[in-house]
């Protein structure tokens, strides 16, 4: 397989060529995951190979990956099957959420007393900041497991100059919007127009890896208490839609040139068709 893809990539991802087991992860989330779970190591290699990432390169990031129990591996003949284990499957179903999932709803804010320094990254890893040394604030979202004493807070318009600031400073917001306001301008210039279904796969991978670079480091804070041009909703829009429309080449070409240890992968499934619905909501 060859493509003329690879020649933007440069323009596109913000390092290049990506470190080869972030770039894996993205595989698995955007195209293996919801397609059953496993995929051959030789289209894995190929599928690498369109961001200038070699075999050994690969093989050396799946061990690793194996290591630390996030994939493991099956053979059939001479051929080589890797999936996500149970453990990293949960993981990435709660990253897709975020990546592909429907707008986030308003919600109001979620305080948190945390005296216990040895719950502190916990909270961190579930989108809350730290106000201080023991408070951190976050959106009060139902996923989120609140330990310590907590109290909600609803802003209303007299102290939301009062909230934006805190919040900014707590979270780095400006930094944020700018790599959102970074991404838009990279992939609105993007010509989707007469991609082969390689180009199509290989683009599409480019723009998940980047948008998953920075929702994931996203705290998805209340849209009430953000910018009316809050960039990252613009960002969310044009992921929304650019995602859509390369998967009308890159699905097909998915089901006809990749392989998973039960045979070639589905084109649209279950978990994909979900996907689409909620990137249309999106757009």
């Amino acid at each position: 397989m060859t493509s003329q893809a690879p020649t933007l990539l440069p323009k596109l991802l913000t390092s290049y060529p990506p470190k080869a087991g972030p770039l894996i992860v993205t595989i698995y989330g955007d195209i293996v995951e919801p397609r059953g779970g496993t995929l051959w190591m030789g289209d894995l290699i190929t599928l690498c190979g369109q961001f200038g990432v070699n075999e050994s390169l690969v093989r050396t990031a799946v061990s690793r990956l194996v290591a630390r129990g996030q994939l493991e591996g099956a053979r059939n003949g001479r051929r080589s099957y890797y999936r996500l284990t149970d453990a990293a499957g949960i993981e990435f179903q709660s990253a897709s959420e975020q990546i592909f999932g429907p707008p986030d709803t308003d919600c109001g804010l979620l305080f948190i007393v945390q005296p216990d320094r040895a719950d502190h990254q916990g909270l961190v890893d579930q989108g809350f900041g730290a106000v201080s040394e023991t408070l951190f604030v976050g959106a009060d979202r139902p996923s989120r497991v609140a330990t310590g004493a907590c109290f909600k807070a609803c802003p209303d318009q007299r102290s939301t100059k009062e909230v934006a600031e805190m919040l900014n400073k707590v979270f780095g917001l400006e930094q944020l919007a700018g790599r959102y306001g970074s991404f838009f301008e990279k992939f609105q210039a993007m010509d989707c127009v007469g991609l082969s279904g390689l180009e199509a796969v290989t683009i599409r991978l480019a723009m998940v890896h980047e948008f998953r670079a920075i929702r994931l480091k996203d705290p998805r804070l209340p849209p009430s208490v953000l910018p009316d041009d809050w960039d990252g909703l613009a960002a969310r829009r044009l992921f929304a839609n650019r995602y859509l429309e390369l998967s009308e080449t890159a699905d097909p070409f998915i089901e006809a040139s990749l392989t998973g240890q039960g045979g070639a992968l589905e084109g649209r499934t279950g978990p994909i068709l979900k996907r689409i619905s909620d990137l249309q909501s999106s757009g």
